[in-house]
């Protein structure tokens, strides 16, 4: 435990200045993102993503949707994940977070904070349930809050609800990196979400030029494998609605 506080007061030091006021601008209201999906140490593309977003008057919705070639798509490489809830100053607030996996039951987490509740349920039946406290994310909301920490730069402390568990997390700014995406050259900023006593591991890229949208997030889980998601289009605001019609 003094390991882990002395780690998270050190980068709290070395970030206080990651983000310095203006340096990015609000993301668009609505819009999406396609990745390339790699896995494996030897990062194999094995898909592609597809996520979208919209933002609109208090109220988000997000959704994920991996396509998995080939034999990835048996092993548990292919779903849909969607997030819904309210938003304001201080991020989103999830109401519902729902999965659908090739060969398995739906999944969802619904959140009641008038209780202070999450029940965690997989085809009408709850198999878990705990407190939630504000600030508490699913794990695709996880993607557009982690905004909130780059832009203080400090570390942050709050529970990530994924389709089977609760997860007591630290997401800690990690400074800046340059990456080739989506045909150019992105300067991001990274962070880092990780559990302190559980199996969440993840690393997410925000872009700058997009308004801190995550453009890169690299999963991974508790043997090793890695699953890393690279934006290879991104369509903001009257670019995505462009997108959508043509005509």
């Amino acid at each position: 435990m003094r390991a882990l506080l002395a780690r998270l007061a050190l980068t709290a030091c070395a970030s206080l200045a990651a983000l310095p006021a203006g340096a990015a601008a609000e993301p668009a209201a609505q819009g999406h993102i396609l990745y390339d999906v790699h896995y494996g140490s030897s990062g194999f593309k094995v898909g592609e993503a597809r996520h979208d977003w919209k933002l609109e008057e208090g109220r988000y919705a997000l959704t994920l949707a991996l396509q998995a070639k080939g034999l990835a798509g048996l092993f548990g490489l292919e779903y849909e994940q969607r997030s819904s809830g309210t938003v304001d100053a201080k991020g989103l607030r999830p109401v519902l977070f729902e999965v659908d996996q090739r060969g398995r039951k739906p999944e969802r987490a619904e959140f009641d904070w008038a209780k202070g509740r999450v029940s965690i349920r997989r085809g009408g039946e709850e198999r878990r349930s705990g407190e939630i406290r504000a600030g508490d994310q699913d794990l695709l909301s996880l993607w557009h809050q982690a905004r909130k920490v780059a832009e203080s730069g400090k570390p942050a402390r709050f529970a990530v609800v994924t389709n089977k568990s609760i997860k007591q997390a630290v997401v800690e700014p990690r400074g800046e990196e340059r990456l080739e995406l989506a045909g150019e050259q992105l300067d991001t900023v990274r962070l880092h979400a990780f559990a302190e006593k559980d199996d969440l591991d993840i690393d997410i890229w925000l872009s700058r030029r997009h308004g801190l949208l995550p453009v890169r997030i690299r999963i991974t889980d508790d043997k090793g494998g890695v699953l890393d998601q690279r934006a290879s289009r991104i369509e903001a605001g009257a670019a995505a609605t462009a997108a959508r019609n043509p005509n």
